[in-house]
């Protein structure tokens, strides 16, 4: 189903009915973004193309017989006038969303030089630490942890955005923490190898 529409959003492009955001670097227009059952259509704030999108999403509730949520669905303009947001709203029959906002578990549109966007980040860090406790846990269960877990959670927000400097900083004390033993909130533990060590290939004496 998801794949119909996508096919809708590409002829409509094709037939230049439908314009979408012109990414000049690297000469590709992007429409529309699809991942599961979550799609986002993206294109120049014009009454054309809410005109286009409207009938597109007409012509795939009568094609498929899936109902779109109109009420579950959000209008969001970057550096587009109030009173046409409003209209354009009010046109779809939806709510008008705010940048930045969440998408699959990231925040877009946020600045990632500012540290209070990877605030969700470190507090899933250390929510996954409070709930290991790690008291019970031996060096070779936290390194096992360590590798695993906690070097993959910031993978997925890596992926898009570069990580300053300084949450780089809070990110490596609260894994050395944990490593060495440290439960959250406690006092601090000897750190018996200095950190470039330990994060050097296990074939070069690191964990």
């Amino acid at each position: 189903m998801a794949e119909g529409f996508s096919g809708l959003m590409r002829n409509a492009v094709d037939r230049n009915i439908f314009k979408g955001f012109e990414v000049k670097r690297g000469g590709v227009t992007l429409s529309h973004l699809q991942y599961a059952d979550d799609t986002l259509c993206i294109g120049k704030a014009s009454v054309e193309n809410l005109w286009t999108l409207k009938a597109i999403l007409r012509g795939f509730e009568l094609v498929s017989g899936l109902k779109v949520n109109f009420h579950k669905s959000c209008l969001i303009g970057v550096n587009v006038p109030p009173d046409f947001m409003e209209r354009a709203c009010s046109f779809l029959n939806c709510r008008q969303g705010s940048v930045p906002f969440m998408y699959l578990g990231l925040l877009v549109g946020d600045n990632p030089r500012r540290v209070e966007t990877w605030e969700p980040l470190v507090d899933h860090l250390r929510r996954r630490l409070f709930s290991w406790g790690n008291r019970y846990i031996s060096l070779g269960g936290r390194i096992v942890l360590l590798n695993l877990v906690l070097n993959s959670i910031p993978i997925f927000y890596l992926s898009l955005m570069k990580m300053p400097a300084k949450v780089v900083k809070l990110i490596v004390s609260l894994q050395r923490n944990f490593l060495w033993g440290g439960v959250m909130g406690g006092r601090r533990r000897l750190c018996w190898v200095k950190w470039s060590k330990v994060c050097q290939p296990r074939l070069k004496g690191g964990l």
